[in-house]
């Protein structure tokens, strides 16, 4: 038989929740480029054309927003371009801080042709 005292059951009831918290699966390593973009803007459009014409990924921004931002993010990309009206940036934003990213100066190789269009050109990269 099994003595067990106040103190050690109480230290181990403790013990239960720090170990579970230790145990959080490893996030998932950010991989490959996504190019967001309102297909409504004809600058928005020819960016995300010459992005998949360089290797990158195109998704047009349309339906529930949120949902999209969800659905985009789940896939953990290592670098998100966007090209959007404002309110749709708000949106997405918001989705990406709670995925653990952030907002970024877009790489140079991007920032040139994010300039030649009127839409909003943003970044995003995750948290380090």
């Amino acid at each position: 038989m099994i003595r067990a005292t106040r103190r050690g059951a109480l230290a181990g009831a403790l013990a239960l929740p720090a170990a579970a918290a230790w145990a959080k699966p490893l996030p998932r390593a950010a991989a490959g480029v996504v190019v967001l973009y309102d297909p409504s803007l004809s600058g928005a459009r020819n960016f995300a054309a010459w992005a998949k014409a360089q290797g990158g990924r195109s998704l047009p921004i349309e339906g529930d927003r949120i949902r999209f931002a969800r659905a985009a993010f789940e896939r953990s990309p290592a670098l998100v371009v966007g090209l959007s009206r404002s309110a749709d940036f708000v949106l997405i934003e918001d989705v990406a801080r709670e995925a653990g990213y952030v907002k970024v100066a877009a790489p140079p190789s991007l920032s040139g042709m994010l300039a030649r269009t009127p839409a909003s050109g943003w970044a995003l990269a995750p948290r380090r």
